[in-house]
């Protein structure tokens, strides 16, 4: 939140208050796909959005969500800059203008039992964001069966044992607070999460091309600067989690070498 606001504060102030902004956080405008559908009907004009939000927007681009892509940060880096420009072309055939990418970053699973092994997750109520089709079709080549929800319903859900078992990146379970709600974390990351802030080009198309220049400067350094603080906080956040007695566990081949 902090990055945006630095990033709004400075493109009102160096476009001399010709693009202001108005911020609706912690999800006052509803889900992701509430969003686009916003976006759509003229109600929003720009948005950042984690991998569900972006396949509404432009499906292909969920490859990066890929299961088990990436081993580190290096080949992550190295993919969203060779493929800039045609990440870029997509969005804008969708009638978007990507302003920065803000990667979510590394997925874990938590839940309230030991998995070191796909066989584990059987006996886990697991969680799955409703309508993503990446996630469905991972669980899917695991032969488990989740329970799809939209985000907004699964602390009540897992408060009410409905599901005992979820998956995102550590910072974002402990914003969300599931935290409280698991006793086991896999070490191995399942997938490293794409995030995204894009406007609608209509709104980016009406801006002189001074304005419109200045905002893709920033969202550049900005959005940059968010990934990398991103990666930091979720460093950070493993260590909360091992404080608060969180277990990580290890694949089963990982155990044996």
């Amino acid at each position: 939140m902090k990055a945006m606001k630095q990033f709004t504060g400075e493109a009102t102030e160096k476009t001399a208050g010709r693009v202001k902004f108005k911020i609706y956080p912690g999800g006052v405008s509803g889900d992701e796909k509430d969003v686009v559908r916003k976006i759509r009907l003229g109600q929003l004009q720009a948005a950042g959005f984690t991998g569900v939000g972006i396949g509404e927007i432009a499906p292909e681009i969920r490859v990066l969500d890929t299961p088990f892509l990436f081993k580190n940060a290096k080949e992550i880096d190295h993919i969203y800059k060779t493929f800039d420009g045609d990440f870029r072309k997509i969005f804008e055939t969708r009638g978007y203008v990507l302003l920065g990418w803000a990667e979510v970053g590394n997925v874990n699973i938590f839940s309230n039992s030991p998995v070191t092994k796909p066989e584990d997750l059987k006996a886990v109520k697991m969680w799955i964001w409703e309508g993503d089709p990446i996630a469905e079709a991972t669980f899917a080549a695991l032969k488990i069966k989740p329970i799809p929800l939209s985000i907004t319903d699964v602390m009540t859900s897992l408060q009410t044992g409905m599901i005992n078992g979820v998956y995102g990146s550590p910072l974002s379970v402990i914003a969300l607070q599931w935290f409280s709600r698991m006793k086991y974390v896999l070490s191995t990351p399942i997938a490293n999460a794409s995030g995204a802030v894009v406007i609608s080009k209509k709104t980016f198309d009406a801006l002189s091309k001074e304005d419109q220049k200045i905002m893709l400067e920033l969202g550049d350094k900005y959005f940059k600067a968010l990934t990398a603080q991103s990666r930091k906080d979720n460093e950070d956040s493993v260590k909360i989690l091992k404080g608060k007695k969180l277990m990580f566990t290890e694949t089963a081949a990982t155990a044996e070498l």
